[in-house]
């Protein structure tokens, strides 16, 4: 199980992460990824010793839009680091990826 959090939409102030779970039951699946993230290569990020987010690596590259929630979670887990992070992002558990 993770939480999906997409990039605000300009006329919804709402960017509630969404509680998602793999399509097997299990573990994500990186096609699953792919089309989860809207992406073509995804990067991990390390928010704490069990917890990653998933983001697009192409994302900034590519002009994606910002993703202020993501970024907040990213900022509170890593804050001396003041990257940013565009497009939707996944936020799960190590385990819970093959």
């Amino acid at each position: 199980m993770g939480y999906l959090i997409k990039v605000r939409e300009e006329e919804s102030n709402n960017q509630e992460p969404k509680e998602i779970s793999p399509e097997n039951g299990k573990n994500f699946k990186l096609d699953e990824l792919y089309k989860m993230l809207d992406c073509k290569m995804i990067e991990i990020v390390n928010l704490s010793a069990c917890q990653i987010m998933i983001i697009d690596e192409e994302g900034k590259m590519n002009d994606a839009p910002y993703n202020d929630m993501a970024t907040y979670y990213f900022r509170k887990a890593h804050p001396k680091n003041h990257d940013f992070i565009v497009g939707n992002a996944l936020v799960c558990s190590s385990n819970d990826i093959e």
